[in-house]
């Protein structure tokens, strides 16, 4: 055994050495395993022991000295039966010089090295007890002194300072591990590259940062909705030890919706206190699901601000770029009784390429606004009118009537130029303050009819503003007139069968 104290026959200056080196380290399991050692030196005992003591009171992670694995191997720790559970149930110090006497002795495994004299202690402080000091087989008598019992406890006090120390900064340490958990899974939502299995990664990313033995991803649906310690059964079931092992359920949730369940399991040894990794749990579960609400309330004002753009875009298309086209279309009708008959088709097709212009306008300003999404005849006619009232000065009446599924695209097609042709002959002779059109759809055919308030249509006026709504009726088979009602005014009828 080497020599670990200064030569000195004085034994408070020993026990004044052994417990500057006890609580001089931070680390658990060197703080345990220095305390056996330090104790048996200082009492001059072949063999200890020290067992934690844990919060439902069980000892466990028995860490031993002077025991010889070759002749006894200790297949399976102590459970803390017979004379180890004494200290458990009652801390108060036990000395005897013959174990093997005592009625709680339950006797020593087969071929386990010989025991007699034994000297317990617990340690404890704060009102706490953290675990019990077992030492057994005084070196140079049958039975452990008052002296040694003395020095014993002296060791047991300093060693309860240097295990509260040593849990203490192992919890700060399982602390920072949780909340370096948090951020770097806050980060890995708020990267811009996150794939859908977000959340798996989540979970391994968090069971690798809280130093679990066993992470597995549940799912989203799970029907757990808080954060709490995994039962015996979910421990069995994920190959843990329920008498030793500590296991946890991280439960995400935000909004309402269950973003994630991860088990997180830790095998004895690793100290981790059941009752702080479910704050810690839930304190990582709540800072992942708000950074993830936020994520969502970001993309949504992105969303929001692409939207209000493309709105911006559309509005200055219809305001500047529409009402320009249709007021040259409307020119170019004005001129069109004042041009030769020969030259009138080039116009016609002028005016035509016009209305196809302002067709593609308005269907890019339609996506836009609302997506892919066909613009109905009805919506087209109700437009019509709106960018016909500038013209007009007023916004003619629209009336509609009959069964659209009716009119085929080509029809409908027609029936927008016409109305435009109608509009534009009662901005350009009628002076009218108001203006109707509607449109009926029978079984077998489709009329239009224009109206107007005006002053009336000259003979003249009368022939060519009817040439072009006239040339296409006739092409699909109908006719188109035009007349000055009692009532004043003029009427303009469009009609072509429905096939």
């Amino acid at each position: 055994m080497p020599e670990r104290f200064l030569p000195t026959a004085d034994p408070i200056s020993r026990v004044l050495q052994a417990v500057a080196q006890v609580t001089g380290e931070l680390e658990l399991e060197a703080v345990l395993d220095n305390i056996v050692h330090t104790a048996c030196e200082l009492v001059g005992a072949r063999f200890g022991a020290l067992g934690v003591v844990d919060t439902a009171g069980e000892l466990h992670g028995l860490i031993f000295h002077g025991v010889d694995a070759s002749v006894c191997p200790i297949r399976e720790t102590p459970h803390g039966r017979g004379i180890l559970r004494l200290l458990v149930d009652d801390p108060r110090p036990i000395r005897m010089a013959k174990m093997s006497n005592h009625p709680s002795s339950v006797g020593l495994p087969a071929a386990h090295q010989h025991m007699e004299s034994f000297l317990g202690v617990p340690i404890q402080g704060r009102g706490k007890v953290f675990g019990n000091l077992y030492l057994t087989e005084k070196l140079d008598a049958d039975e452990f002194s008052d002296q040694d019992l003395a020095i014993t406890q002296s060791l047991a006090a300093a060693a309860a300072i240097a295990i509260d120390n040593a849990q203490l900064f192992a919890a700060a340490e399982a602390r920072q591990r949780w909340l370096q958990a948090g951020v770097d899974a806050v980060a890995l939502i708020n990267s811009e590259g996150w794939t859908p299995d977000l959340w798996q990664q989540i979970a391994s990313l968090v069971g690798e940062r809280v130093a679990a033995d066993h992470t597995v991803f549940v799912d989203g649906t799970s029907g757990d909705d808080q954060v709490r310690l995994m039962t015996d059964a979910e421990l069995i079931a994920a190959g843990l030890n329920p008498a030793r092992d500590t296991g946890l359920l991280l439960v995400i949730d935000a909004g309402g919706e269950r973003l994630c369940t991860v088990q997180l399991g830790w095998r004895q040894g690793k100290d981790t206190v059941r009752d702080p990794i479910v704050d810690q749990g839930r304190s990582l579960a709540e800072r992942v699901a708000g950074a993830w609400l936020l994520r969502l309330r970001r993309t949504e004002q992105e969303q929001l601000a692409v939207l209000e753009d493309r709105d911006r875009i559309a509005r200055d298309l219809h305001d500047q770029v529409i009402q320009r086209l249709f007021a040259t279309g409307l020119t170019v009708q004005a001129t069109l009784s004042s041009l030769p008959l020969a030259a009138r088709p080039r116009f016609d097709r002028v005016v035509d390429d016009l209305d196809e212009t302002i067709k593609q306008i308005r269907r890019t300003i339609f996506e836009l606004q609302t997506g892919p999404v066909a613009l109905t005849l009805p919506a087209q006619i109700s437009q019509l009118a709106h960018d016909s009232s500038a013209a007009m000065g007023h916004t003619p009446q629209i009336d509609l009537h009959g069964e659209l599924s009716q009119v085929s695209d080509e029809l409908a097609t027609e029936v927008l130029v016409v109305l435009r042709e109608c509009f534009a002959n009662v901005a350009r002779h009628s002076g009218a303050s108001s203006s109707s059109a509607r449109i009926d759809i029978d079984t077998d055919e489709l009329r239009i009819v224009v109206q107007d308030d005006g002053i009336g249509l000259g003979e003249a006026t009368r022939r060519s503003g009817l040439l072009n709504i006239s040339e296409r009726a006739q092409r699909h088979g109908g006719a188109a007139s035009a007349s000055s009602p009692g009532s004043g005014g003029t009427q303009v009828l469009w009609k072509v069968p429905l096939r």
